[in-house]
């Protein structure tokens, strides 16, 4: 688990992990209601999604996820479920979301407390987060702050000072809502200390909530790891029909032959399609020299259509293996560009 503020990644990992211990567990007695010696379809699919539910942290994943799951169900029609049916069953559905997990993989924060608790510590950090606030919310410039803009002051702090964001979960709301009730309903106006004395302890309530029960913020962070290449290099006939087909768009005057140097421009624009990091910083443009050294090396070269298929199947080879070994981690609405 990483630290709070930071990024944990679900990556199927933490399910396979898991499976070697299921059978010891009493999902199966703790789901036969009755104890009759077998479960419904219906008692199945629950006692399923409890084990996926707490292995990922309480996160909601895609529908489309859960959907593909669901297939390795029993349907509603099939027979009582037996002990060891239901092992099996139940090992076949966390793997499945365990594999959509390892091509997808998700990232959340788990705040727990402890980055509010970290902020409150260190008292010049804290003042100076409390100064900013105040001055940022005072836009009258009065010197005057209502305790009712307590709750616009929560939600300027973000998942990196450990403040859920309320609208992330049902359980940030709740927690934000609880505190302004408790904290925010006076009608006095606020010095600047006062203010910085009241979000003090608003804080130090929401960090003694959040030890006690942890809340799980998934992240606008896509991790690009190298699946999606993989997946493109498995499927050879589907790899070859686009390897031709954009070495024809690229050879504008048909003469069967491509520059070298137009090979790195035709990846700086394929890197959303292809799952690579998008171009324009530096860890980007590290990895791009380093994959292609060998071609950039000799830009003046000429490639015919096979050796164009083997050279860039041999690059997104090098690319899924680097990000295999080094993930990286960009803004989703970055890596879509």
């Amino acid at each position: 688990m990483s630290t709070e503020g930071g990024l944990h990644v679900l990556d199927g990992s933490q399910i396979r992990n898991a499976l070697p211990d299921l059978q010891s567990r009493n999902s199966f007695s703790k789901n036969d209601e009755g104890s009759k010696g077998y479960l419904t379809p219906s008692e199945m699919r629950q006692a399923a999604e409890a084990e996926a539910a707490a292995l990922l942290l309480g996160v909601q994943l895609s529908s489309k996820i859960f959907e593909n799951a669901a297939s390795k169900l029993p349907t509603e029609d099939s027979a009582e479920i037996t002990e060891d049916v239901f092992s099996s069953t139940l090992q076949s559905y966390l793997t499945a979301i365990a594999d959509a997990l390892e091509d997808e993989p998700v990232v959340v924060s788990v705040l727990d407390g402890s980055a509010i608790k970290a902020l409150l510590e260190d008292e010049d950090d804290f003042a100076m987060v409390a100064e900013d606030l105040f001055e940022k919310l005072d836009t009258d410039e009065s010197g005057k702050l209502s305790s009712k803009e307590l709750r616009p002051a929560i939600m300027q702090l973000g998942v990196e000072q450990g403040v859920p964001p309320a609208a992330a979960t049902t359980e940030a709301e709740e927690l934000v809502t609880k505190l302004i009730n408790k904290y925010g309903q006076g009608t006095e106006e606020l010095g600047q200390a006062q203010f910085a004395a009241l979000l003090q302890d608003v804080l130090q309530d929401m960090a003694e909530s959040l030890a006690e029960k942890p809340i799980t913020i998934v992240r606008d962070v896509k991790m690009l790891n190298g699946s999606h290449l993989r997946k493109m290099l498995a499927d050879e006939k589907a790899f070859k029909e686009m390897a031709d087909n954009m070495f024809n768009d690229l050879d504008v005057n048909k003469d069967q032959r491509l520059s070298k140097a137009e090979i790195r421009p035709l990846f700086e624009q394929q890197t959303a399609a292809w799952g690579l990091p998008p171009v324009g910083d530096s860890d980007t443009e590290e990895l791009f020299d380093e994959v292609f050294k060998a071609v950039d090396s000799d830009k003046s070269g000429e490639v015919e259509k096979p050796e164009f298929a083997v050279l860039v199947k041999t690059l997104l080879a090098d690319f899924a293996e680097t990000l295999r070994l080094n993930p990286i981690l960009v803004e989703i609405e970055t890596a879509s560009r």
